[in-house]
């Protein structure tokens, strides 16, 4: 007889560190953070179950989430850093990011949890709502990292379970 749990459990860095190392082609590092900044630019991911049920977010910042983008697109790392500097989020690593996070659900679908996937993607500079702020800035259970990848550079992720 199998227990099915009401929330999703904290994925370990190992999968989540293959999940991305496997969708862009490249060598990534985990290694201890701090959570992420509260800031305009981070992109926030939001992971619901069947029911709607808000389970899990991933905040990443501006530069993890280009990165990641530039990584999968096979963007140069110039173009990346040269997005990052200027503080900008352009479509194509958007887009190349969203397919990464979308993926990243699949860190939180294990035997006996919730089925989850992802709702929303909220873009820097984007509104995001009061409670997935909140949710944002818990502290508790979840994993502060920094990703490394290789050719493109270090940024903050968090995943926060709620």
């Amino acid at each position: 007889m199998s227990v099915q749990t009401e929330q999703s459990p904290m994925p370990s860095r190992h999968s989540v560190r293959n999940t991305i190392e496997g969708l862009i082609g490249r060598d990534v590092d985990l290694s201890d953070g701090v959570p992420p900044p509260a800031k305009s630019t981070n992109v926030v991911a939001v992971y619901v179950t069947d029911q709607l049920k808000t389970t899990a977010l991933a905040v990443i910042d501006l530069e993890c989430a280009a990165r990641i983008g530039g990584a999968l697109g096979m963007i140069p790392r110039g173009v990346v850093d040269e997005a990052i500097k200027a503080r900008e989020f352009p479509k194509d690593l958007e887009e190349n990011c969203y397919e990464v996070l979308n993926v990243m659900a699949s860190v939180f679908n294990l035997p006996n949890a919730p089925h989850v996937r992802l709702y929303e993607m909220y873009s820097p500079n984007s509104a995001i709502p009061a409670d997935v702020a909140q949710l944002a800035a818990t502290v508790g259970n979840r994993m502060d990292v920094k990703l490394s990848i290789s050719g493109y550079g270090d940024g903050s992720l968090a995943i926060v379970i709620k």
